[in-house]
């Protein structure tokens, strides 16, 4: 609880801002304030749409739905996650 240890970000704080992007820190075990865990409901879901034959092409398909949520939907999971912050 010493000030120089709460002021200290941590090393994957500072290697994150680093790299110019923003680490928020979100609450654990709480899927409504996670957007990362919208985004993984997004593509389990479409990744169960498709019928797959063959180990291949289950992790073909896997990866093709990792990178094919839209930008925009990722935007509205982050604003939806905001939402639910603020309640709080």
């Amino acid at each position: 609880q010493q000030d120089d240890f709460i002021n200290q970000p941590s090393m994957l704080e500072e290697l994150i801002t680093q790299k110019g992007h923003y680490c928020l820190f979100l609450l654990k075990f709480h899927c409504e304030l996670n957007p990362i865990e919208m985004y993984w409901g997004w593509v389990k879901y479409q990744y169960r749409e498709v019928a797959k034959k063959t180990f291949k092409g289950a992790k073909d398909a896997a990866f093709q739905y990792l990178d094919a949520c839209p930008v925009e939907v990722i935007q509205q999971f982050i604003h939806h996650s905001f939402q639910f912050m603020s309640a709080y």
